[in-house]
């Protein structure tokens, strides 16, 4: 009988998709420059990771960027803290591979009304 596991981990198949599908590597791309603006960073950071590994790579990244590999794969995990200019690079490197401009537009913010409190009624 195979030992060959049934399932896969799931950055692994992601990993792939974004290989296979430039479709899905640029949405994820997308994706991940939202959730940095919406100050969701530990997301953006994992989803750059996911889409550094599948396409280019660290080590090809480095090269590009001039900035250390493993500086890189630092910044890009759990705990990481890149700075406004290592992320701005990483991203200008990441759409050039990827043959995609992500623009950047402003809309209008909805603004929650407060409740209207009803009037207190005082039972005699």
């Amino acid at each position: 009988m195979s030992k060959t596991p049934l399932t896969r981990p799931f950055n692994e198949l992601v990993e792939e998709h974004v290989k296979n599908d430039p479709a899905f590597s640029q949405a994820l791309l997308a994706e991940a420059a939202q959730c940095f603006f919406d100050g969701e960073f530990g997301v953006a950071r994992d989803l750059i990771r996911k889409v550094i590994k599948g396409s280019m790579g660290y080590a090809e990244l480095s090269r590009r960027t001039g900035t250390p590999e493993k500086s890189l794969v630092r910044m890009f995990g759990p705990h990481g803290n890149p700075t406004g200019e290592n992320i701005t690079n990483v991203f200008t490197h990441l759409q050039r591979h990827g043959g995609v401009n992500l623009l950047v537009s402003v809309k209008a913010a909805t603004r929650k009304q407060p409740k209207r409190r009803s009037p207190v009624r005082h039972v005699a």
